[in-house]
């Protein structure tokens, strides 16, 4: 028996409505839009998004209106409204190489075209396509024959209702969109061998009132400002958040694949540099939508179409002089040969062989930016600003603490000044002091003063034998003693030393160990006449001494300070 042929066929309805369905930002529909005008060969696209409530509700209007060559009718019916189908293909100066970009607009209620030639002109409409899909039914665009003697060359796209989410759609949220992800923000200006044409767009958006914003083409950089000495003379301190320095690699050839090139161009822009041009970088606690972090945007990115694509911060390594040094970047990676998924999304189709080569062209070049930056450039002027901050800043603390001192409490006590504590550093200083003129009033010895693990001293009882046959335990010092600030166990701690009880200190509080969740309670007594505070336990019989070093001084050493 012979072989028969297979025939495979395509679930037309299914297949529409997973194209569709694959672009989830709602500002993508822009994103297209702009490449679609620019790959037909328009001067200028305008771009209007308002609400119409003549319908009797508020209606989500985009209007995209251009000046290119138009579209013929098979240009329309086939590669506008066919899955799969583009004018572009075979064509590496023009972006839309799928013939699934167009088909984000099936998202919408309706869908308006009109177009024309110059010659021949049409309309074309359809009406719930995305309903209708979902429902398994293909949707059905309309067309007619138009006059082209009353129909502007060009094309005109009107969808009804593209999302029912309208924040998105503020100027300044399209605006950045556009200059990052879009055709319009194309980084290939920044090489000189490319030679873009004159393509502007005009903006209008839910919240622009006064006519239209225009955009000029091409992605915003911080204009260069790299020399250390003048950026140090005027900015001091803040001289490394102005410093900006440009690195290209122009018509680059991969070493393992020489058929394939790529473009790099890398920016190395301080904080407020950025800030200059970019005013969606957010303040901190700001929370008003589509503000982003510096960390959110900037770093690398791989383009295709000179659009950035994917952002690639995993591949940045020994850059700079700390994990965070990446956002100094405002670096992008070119390569025709990336191959992109269905939605434009990442560069994910690309052969994994490939993108490893590039990847180490790139470490190459990042290589080369930070040791230039560290042989003359932007190390050099961190370390003149961290000599700078530490003079001024030390300067600053000199003059705060001098007048600090000016307010403090004194004791002049047998020829040796005693200075009220303000911290527990300080407590720690006096308590010393006191100790040092009235031993015999202490019923323990301190040997050892260490905060940098932990309790701060290491103590014995009173006794004349030898250290090295002592008990020891822990002193520990709290400038004021509060109820929920016990940050060490229990279990070695005899005495505990503060300035003063906070408010929620009384007989009968019940103070937890952080560490080991042990309760101990505050209590007081009166013994042979003198007051005794004292952290006590059912569970053991070894009580803990609180000393209040300020009442203690007051009734039993007569030092009070004034």
């Amino acid at each position: 028996m012979s072989y028969q042929t297979i025939v495979p066929k395509v679930n037309q309805e299914n297949e529409f409505l997973e194209i569709a369905s694959d672009f989830g930002n709602p500002l993508e529909v822009i994103r297209e839009a702009i490449s679609n005008s620019y790959d037909k060969g328009a001067s200028e696209l305008s771009i209007d998004i308002y609400i119409d409530t003549t319908q009797g509700s508020d209606v989500l209007m985009m209007s995209f209106t251009d000046d290119g060559e138009g579209m013929t009718y098979d240009r329309l019916t086939q590669n506008f409204w066919n899955l799969g189908d583009s004018s572009s293909k075979g064509n590496p100066d023009l972006i839309g190489e799928k013939g699934h970009g167009t088909k984000i607009y099936l998202r919408a209620e309706r869908i308006e075209v009109t177009t024309s030639t110059g010659e021949e002109a049409f309309h074309s409409y359809c009406d719930n396509p995305f309903r209708s899909l979902n429902r398994g039914i293909l949707h059905e665009p309309k067309v007619k024959t138009i006059d082209p003697e009353t129909t502007q060359k060009g094309t005109k796209i009107i969808l009804e209702n593209y999302s029912k989410e309208t924040s998105h759609y503020r100027q300044d949220i399209i605006v950045d969109y556009i200059y990052w992800f879009t055709k319009h923000g194309s980084v290939e200006k920044e090489f000189e061998g490319n030679n873009p044409k004159a393509f502007t767009i005009k903006l209008s958006a839910l919240d622009k009132e006064d006519g239209y914003e225009v955009l000029e083409f091409g992605h915003r950089f911080a204009k260069e400002n790299s020399d250390i000495n003048q950026l140090f003379e005027d900015f001091k301190t803040d001289a490394v958040d102005h410093f900006v320095k440009k690195y290209v690699w122009e018509d680059c050839t991969l070493d393992r694949f020489p058929y394939i090139k790529y473009d790099v161009v890398i920016y190395v822009e301080g904080d407020k540099a950025k800030r200059k041009y970019n005013h969606m970088l957010a303040e901190r606690k700001s929370r008003r939508t589509g503000k982003y972090k510096v960390s959110d945007r900037y770093g690398l990115w791989l383009c295709k179409d000179y659009i950035p694509i994917e952002n690639k911060n995993s591949w940045v390594s020994n850059f700079g002089t700390g994990s965070n040094s990446v956002v100094m970047l405002h670096a992008f990676v070119n390569c025709q040969h990336f191959k992109l998924t269905a939605n434009r999304g990442t560069i994910a189709n690309t052969n994994i062989d490939h993108l490893e080569a590039v990847k180490g062209e790139i470490q190459n070049c990042l290589d080369e930016v930070n040791e230039d930056l560290y042989k003359k450039e932007i190390y050099t002027l961190k370390q003149w600003q961290n000599e700078h901050r530490t003079k001024e800043i030390e300067k600053i603390e000199f003059k705060k603490r001098s007048e600090n001192v000016r307010k403090r409490k004194f004791i002049q006590h047998d020829k040796v000044r005693l200075i009220e504590p303000k911290n527990e550093s300080e407590l720690s200083i006096l308590f010393n002091t006191i100790y040092n003129f009235y031993p015999d009033n202490f019923d323990f010895e301190p040997l050892d003063y260490n905060t940098s693990l932990g309790i701060d001293i290491l103590a014995r009882n009173n006794s004349p034998a030898q250290v090295t046959d002592s008990e020891f335990w822990y002193v520990e010092l709290k400038y004021i003693l509060n109820k929920n600030e016990f940050n060490h166990s229990f279990q070695n701690i005899r005495k505990v030393i503060c300035w003063e009880f906070n408010s929620d200190i009384k007989d009968g509080t019940v103070m937890t160990s952080k560490v080991d969740s042990i309760d101990r309670v505050f209590k007081f007594a009166v013994v042979n006449g003198k007051k005794k505070y004292f952290l006590d336990s059912d569970q053991t019989t070894i009580k803990i001494e609180v000393i209040r070093l300020r009442e203690y001084m007051e009734d039993e050493l007569d030092l009070k300070f004034t």
